[in-house]
């Protein structure tokens, strides 16, 4: 008996899409690929272009409910589709370990509310346990089917927000993690539907509450080496990992309109540890680019907070990739860190922030010639379509509070 084979793929807004074929079917499309309909896409192509092919990347599956499930490349007129995600991060990747010998090896940290009838499932705090966390049945089913899928993941545990949890994904290849980003999502709605829950990976679904992160552990390795580690540096970073640093940081307006490309996303900013201002270092949880400890060359890493789960994970690693690597190029200098209380010594006053709507953080992007540059034809599609996101949103949404506000006016 064949079995059924499962392709995925990505819109720009990072929306898992799926085209089921026959195990039969597998063999010819992953040498001839799979036709779709690319204009019912978000963003790929218009009425009078539509005919895509989905090539399957072959070289790792997944095992969803007993399907096989592998990731694709979107192809048109028998050449990789520039705006297609994947294929913009593969490139990415490809030419700077070609040119460089270079490799992103990379973590994500995905955080997300368990609801029942709208409402978080409990109300539990940071690293709760049963009873309190009412989630903790579910967490090891989902922990369960992620291993069952070949994903591996480094810890779960309650987040701050009641009814919120997290699950990290083990480290991998950039564009492995991407993938597993996006499949880890689908695996975690799927379990929480199937217990009667709702997972909402939102960035800020509810007012005075923490919001949803996609924290982002990022290094780069050659020939077997971890280059962002140096034993004699006070955080045991290299110069290499620094100039990194300094290259996220100078791009970094153009960059969160790719890491946080919602309306709502910018309600998460500057809220319970969610960064807001431009600094880095080790101890402040609110640092925009924090130093995890780690205790040996392998583990060392920045992390990037402030990401959101409603990013495409593959813009998002095409994105700080480029930039870090121009910051390399250039031997820039990030500032220098932080490591007391922002608020408290009034520093926060000289920092500079990220963008405070999606509307700046288009402009910051439209403007960054190196990431348009580097997203192609996907980065003017994203463009255009978050452009259309917020003129809908400003001509069109009449809020609660507005109407309380200004009604009698």
């Amino acid at each position: 008996m064949r079995s059924i084979i499962s392709l995925r793929f990505s819109d720009l807004n990072g929306v898992l899409k799926e085209v089921l074929i026959s195990e039969r079917e597998f063999e010819k499309a992953s040498s001839k690929g799979v036709w779709f309909d690319g204009s019912s896409i978000e963003g790929f192509a218009r009425r009078y272009e539509s005919d895509m092919m989905l090539m399957p990347d072959t070289t790792t599956h997944y095992v969803i409910n007993g399907v096989k499930t592998y990731f694709c490349d979107v192809y048109k007129f028998g050449e990789p589709f520039e705006g297609d995600p994947r294929t913009i991060l593969k490139k990415t990747l490809k030419e700077v370990e070609e040119k460089d010998d270079v490799t992103l090896i990379a973590a994500g940290e995905l955080e997300f509310y368990v609801l029942r009838g709208g409402e978080p499932i409990d109300g539990g705090s940071y690293f709760d346990v049963s009873p309190r966390d009412k989630a903790n049945e579910l967490k090891v089913a989902i922990a369960n089917k992620l291993l069952e899928a070949g994903i591996e993941w480094s810890s779960g545990h309650h987040e701050v927000g009641p009814g919120q949890n997290e699950i990290d994904i083990l480290h991998d290849h950039g564009l492995r993690i991407a993938d597993k980003t996006l499949l880890t999502k689908n695996i975690i709605k799927l379990v929480c539907e199937s217990m009667d829950f709702k997972a909402s990976f939102m960035p800020k679904p509810f007012y005075g509450k923490a919001g949803n992160g996609l924290h982002i552990h990022l290094s780069l390795w050659s020939g077997g080496e971890n280059m962002f580690y140096d034993e004699r540096d006070l955080y045991k970073l290299s110069s290499i990992a620094k100039n990194f640093i300094a290259g996220v940081f100078e791009h970094i307006d153009g960059i969160t309109a790719i890491a946080n490309p919602t309306i709502n996303s910018y309600k998460r900013l500057g809220e319970f540890e969610a960064p807001k201002y431009v600094y880095w270092g080790m101890r402040n949880r609110d640092a925009l680019i924090r130093i995890p400890e780690f205790h040996s060359k392998e583990e060392a890493r920045i992390e990037l907070r402030s990401p959101d789960p409603s990013s495409n994970p593959y813009l998002l690693f095409s994105a700080v990739m480029v930039a870090g690597l121009d910051g390399i190029r250039r031997n820039l200098e990030p500032p220098e860190p932080i490591e007391k209380d922002i608020y408290e010594h009034g520093i926060y006053k000289e920092l500079p922030t990220l963008p405070l709507t999606l509307e700046k953080a288009i402009d910051a992007l439209e403007g960054d010639k190196l990431l348009r540059k580097a997203l192609g034809l996907a980065g003017e599609n994203f463009l255009n379509l978050k452009r259309q996101e917020w003129m809908e949103y400003v001509t069109r949404k009449i809020t609660d509070w507005e109407r309380e506000r200004y009604f009698d006016v």
